[in-house]
């Protein structure tokens, strides 16, 4: 089964959607949770096929049922925005835990934004932050980002500006505007650093030259104050 969907995969990223489709379509008859899980995106996004997000939705849940992660995570987003029936935050979240269990990465952030914000399931902080650190630990940017704000501001667990420095860093290093501004802040406030102005601007200037509007204010400050001198 591997090299046919090898083959499907290669017909794929070669651009041949039609033929990608149909190989794929033949394995997910035969009950490839992978293959059906592909067939649903193809549908999904008409890649091959006519778009067709109910025969889409059939095939997410086919594979969901043999707990395919990207199915997981993919029914959880038609679910939560209301692309078919009513949204439905609270099923939304299963999905999502579900595809987090099953190791996506993408989900278990969803997890911690859900649990963080109280949609779909009670807010806990606590284990917001578990999942955030989880995401984190594997790479994910965005969940580095949230982490690293959840020890600056004490949220689900105990205030830490090291920590909150460390995480905020990870995530800047991979270009990620928020992380750059928020280290920046840190810099400029001196909270849990020594306060720098150097180095506030450094990390400002490329939140800034990311688009991050808030950066470009305290570029301003600073210059404004006689700290910095271009």
């Amino acid at each position: 089964m591997d090299k046919y969907y090898e083959m499907a995969a290669k017909l794929y990223q070669e651009g041949d959607k039609v033929s990608a489709f149909n190989a794929f379509l033949e394995l997910a008859l035969d009950g490839d949770a992978e293959s059906q899980a592909m067939v649903g995106y193809m549908l999904e996004h008409g890649e091959g096929c006519a778009a067709n997000l109910e025969e889409a939705v059939e095939w997410y849940e086919k594979a969901a049922l043999q707990n395919q992660h990207v199915a997981l995570f993919n029914l959880a987003q038609i679910v939560r925005a209301g692309k078919i029936g009513e949204a439905d935050e609270t099923r939304a979240f299963e999905l999502f835990m579900k595809a987090a269990h099953a190791g996506n990465l993408h989900a278990m952030f969803e997890v911690a934004q859900m649990l963080e914000a109280g949609a779909g399931t009670p807010a806990n902080p606590q284990r917001a932050a578990n999942w955030y650190e989880t995401a984190a630990t594997y790479g994910h940017a965005e969940a580095q980002n949230c982490l690293g704000a959840m020890y600056q501001d004490g949220l689900g667990v105990p205030q830490n500006y090291e920590l909150a420095r460390q995480w905020y860093e990870k995530a800047a290093e991979q270009g990620h505007p928020r992380a750059m501004y928020n280290l920046g802040m840190l810099y400029d406030k001196g909270w849990g650093v020594a306060q720098n102005s150097e180095k506030a601007l450094e990390w400002c200037r490329k939140a800034a030259h990311a688009g991050h509007e808030k950066a470009r204010a305290i570029i301003r400050r600073l210059q404004e104050e006689g700290k910095i001198v271009f």
